[in-house]
């Protein structure tokens, strides 16, 4: 993918299935902000137990606060079967992976990125089929986002720049001196 965004190879769960072409583009926007604040909530460090507060109600009410958080991702990763992760190439203008059937060329398909492991909400984003090109035995699909507002956009940037963050550090510690 030649984007000027940052691009980062990931294994991420998707689904994908194609629009009819006289469909209207589905607005997926309200689902979507729903999701990365769920993804936002979920990503928070919890604080640590052994910081003091102010008043023991106020610690109580994060305690509360923390259980309910915390069964939201239970219940989140209960809905459906778990699908599983394939590499992908992901920047906020589009996404390439490799699919097992393929979408034809210049086809908008609706697809559903599970951009947290442990939760079932996907994002939901329309996208442009680029290409498609056989590759061991599968099909190597490269697709432009074609419906994301700024706002989504921003979300999904986001979300890439503190994954890439996160492996970054990953790679740094296991190259690092014990």
């Amino acid at each position: 993918m030649q984007d000027e965004a940052l691009t980062i190879e990931i294994p991420l769960a998707l689904r994908w299935e194609a629009l009819p072409e006289t469909a209207p583009v589905p607005s997926c926007y309200q689902h979507n902000l729903l999701v990365f604040s769920l993804l936002d909530v979920f990503a928070e460090p919890s604080s640590p137990a052994h910081e003091p507060h102010s008043s023991p109600e106020l610690q109580r009410i994060e305690n509360k606060l923390n259980l309910l958080i915390e069964m939201v991702r239970q219940l989140s990763g209960q809905s459906h079967p778990r699908l599983v992760p394939v590499p992908v190439k992901i920047s906020c203008k589009g996404l390439a992976w490799r699919a097992d059937s393929a979408p034809a060329e210049n086809a908008s398909l609706l697809l559903e990125l599970y951009l947290d492991g442990e939760s079932q909400h996907a994002v939901k984003i329309v996208a442009r089929v680029l290409s498609v090109s056989e590759r061991d035995g599968g099909y190597y699909v490269h697709a432009r986002f074609s419906a994301l507002n700024e706002i989504e956009e921003n979300h999904l940037e986001k979300w890439i720049f503190a994954q890439h963050r996160r492996m970054v550090a990953q790679r740094r510690s296991r190259h690092s001196p014990a």
